[in-house]
């Protein structure tokens, strides 16, 4: 009995340290339901930022107005109109309607001029060109992370509605009646033929002073260019696009005298398009 006391003493003592150890042991491994619903809503919460972010830059969208200049125009050739959606990356539709002047690459300036007033000699109408089209960019260069220019190509196509408008000058001739000097705007085959009497052109006409008498030439037209997105802050939106247009009339279209009429028309274009994305 001696002997086994001691034992007995020991697993007396020993025996809170060991329920001591347990507890604290099982404290450590054991996580509580509101950890790990915390756990769960926060990685569901970043695995949902991935898509919604995604789907909301898949349904972004331009639109966007243009100034443009042409090579058969003068420096301010026409307004344009476009928008197009983003929701494929590498492919984007657009839809646009263009409204541009179109000239006769052998028109040229009179040479005489009335009080630094002048005309084109011989031109005989005006041509308005309006270009409702639908098409597809591709987006060849992506702008990089830290910022700069995307190069995307396009090709698009649509009706192309002539509007012929006559070519009117300002010309001064006298009343032989009254003895007074009048001025008064013809259209330019009327001054080719004296029909106002003995007239000295003055200078040309206001553009649309023959609206009255315009005629529709329908046709076809096909555009080719490059469009470089410039780098904008928030959600503005500004771009060059330069290409390539070629304009097929059911009818010749006749602009200038003694010249023979053209059914075909090509021009180059650069375009500055300012917008915004939504």
């Amino acid at each position: 009995m001696k002997q086994a006391l001691p034992h007995y003493i020991l697993a007396l003592l020993l025996m809170p340290a060991l329920v001591w150890a347990q507890r604290s042991g099982s404290t450590s491994t054991t996580i509580s339901p509101n950890q790990s619903n915390s756990k769960a809503n926060n990685a569901s919460s970043k695995t949902g930022n991935i898509p919604a972010a995604a789907g909301s830059l898949a349904e972004r969208g331009t639109w966007a107005i243009g100034l443009t200049t042409t090579t058969n125009s003068g420096i301010f050739g026409g307004l344009n109109l476009r928008k197009s959606w983003n929701k494929n990356p590498s492919r984007q539709p657009i839809i646009g309607l263009d409204i541009v002047n179109v000239k006769d690459y052998r028109e040229f300036t009179s040479p005489f001029s009335y009080n630094g007033r002048s005309y084109t000699e011989g031109k005989l109408n005006n041509l308005l060109i309006v270009r409702p089209e639908f098409g597809m960019q591709w987006m060849l260069f992506k702008k990089s992370s830290e910022g700069g220019a995307a190069l995307r190509g396009i090709l698009a196509t649509g009706p192309s509605l002539g509007v012929k408008i006559p070519y009117y000058v300002d010309v001064s001739f006298l009343d032989p009646t009254t003895g007074r000097t009048i001025i008064k705007s013809i259209p330019y085959t009327e001054s080719m033929t004296n029909t106002t009497g003995r007239s000295v052109i003055i200078g040309e006409g206001g553009y649309f002073v023959g609206s009255a008498d315009a005629k529709m030439v329908p046709g076809w037209h096909l555009k080719s260019g490059f469009d470089i997105e410039l780098n904008t802050i928030k959600h503005n939106y500004l771009s060059l696009e330069v290409g390539f247009i070629v304009d097929v009339f059911q009818n010749p279209v006749e602009m200038l005298n003694q010249t023979s009429p053209r059914s075909v028309y090509t021009t180059g274009y650069l375009t500055f398009f300012f917008g915004r994305t939504y």
